[in-house]
């Protein structure tokens, strides 16, 4: 048989709490309104918490795009201006120089594509919270 879904305030607060909190109702309800209260000005800070991290997360995930972005542009601008050095040095007649030039110049950039690419992410994969 299949469990039921634990409800949202279940699941936060544990169900020792909503027992506590139904025990003292008994005995003292205005005590026990008061801790409710409580409990949901907790539940509501943990859920403004948790848009908080998603926002930063999305932030630092578009920062790590940008990232990407630029240095595959940076890369291919070194590239462009060693063609171009190699461009001129074949106009005066040096066509050694600009095979160096030009040859040398792309193992660099493509040295810094490989390794940046095997550093992976600024930060972690975040796993789900019932796998903590």
């Amino acid at each position: 048989m299949t469990e039921p879904a634990p409800s949202l305030t279940d699941e936060w607060l544990g169900m020792q709490v909503l027992h506590h909190v139904r025990h003292l109702y008994k005995d003292n309800p205005d005590t026990a309104d008061r801790v409710l209260g409580l409990i949901e000005l907790r539940l509501g800070q943990r859920h403004d918490a948790e848009i908080v991290e998603s926002r930063h997360r999305r932030r630092l995930e578009w920062a790590w795009f940008g990232f990407r972005v630029a240095s595959a542009l940076l890369g291919f601008g070194a590239l462009v201006v060693f063609a171009l050095v190699a461009v001129q040095f074949i106009g005066h007649g040096a066509p050694v120089e600009a095979g160096v030039s030009l040859g040398a110049g792309a193992v660099s950039v493509v040295a810094i594509f490989v390794t940046g690419r095997a550093a992976g992410p600024l930060f972690a994969p975040r796993t789900p919270p019932d796998k903590e």
